[in-house]
């Protein structure tokens, strides 16, 4: 009895890693065809300035949970809040990470990117973990992904480069400015309305 017992958990176990790992393999591969298109957009010469940015915004619009992450990103302030506040933050939201991403990954030219590996932060939480390498880059870069599944759609939530998860930066510097201005989201609308209009994609850190 003991040694069916054994086997059941065994086999179990076997069932539930297996389904783990080829879960992190479909992020893994979501992940490397979602970089590749977000390069070789930005390094589509073909293309003007303002219809790379149309494409590359339309890019994040699919790859990623806008919504969601600027919600992250106004943090409690969210709470309670005005819906419609909210709705004019995030789009104003949507067209500064845009911005963002762009400037972080359109410095590449000619890199590779490779997606190395992944690790499970619970089921449908995961971070993905690739290298840009070659170009003008003397050492790999590495660039980390943290993806969310949900009824089978895998969407970014954030992107970690040079150590840094950009929608925690961003959080932190968004709430500063809500905390000194009594959580007013327009307070924090205005602000990043204000950098994108100037191309100021760098946190105030």
């Amino acid at each position: 009895m003991r040694i069916l017992k054994t086997m059941t958990v065994a086999l179990f176990a076997s069932y539930f890693l297996t389904g783990i790992a080829h879960a992190a393999t479909m992020e893994e591969e979501f992940v490397q065809t979602r970089a590749n298109e977000a390069l070789a957009i930005l390094a589509d010469d073909r293309l003007g300035q303002t219809e790379k940015a149309a494409r590359f915004r339309t890019f994040v619009d699919e790859a990623t949970d806008v919504p969601r992450i600027a919600r992250f990103v106004l943090g409690k302030y969210a709470r309670g809040a005005d819906p419609q506040k909210i709705s004019t933050f995030t789009e104003v939201f949507r067209n500064y990470a845009s911005g963002v991403y762009e400037a972080q990954l359109g410095s590449y030219a000619g890199e590779m990117i490779k997606v190395t590996g992944s690790k499970i932060r619970k089921p449908g939480d995961a971070v993905v973990l690739s290298t840009i390498s070659g170009g003008q880059l003397d050492d790999p870069l590495a660039v980390n992904w943290r993806v969310r599944t949900r009824d089978g759609k895998i969407t970014v939530l954030d992107v970690q480069v040079f150590g840094i998860w950009l929608a925690l930066q961003q959080r932190n510097e968004i709430t500063s400015v809500l905390a000194s201005n009594g959580g007013d989201i327009d307070a924090a609308s205005a602000l990043l309305r204000a950098k994108t209009a100037k191309g100021d994609y760098a946190s105030n850190e």
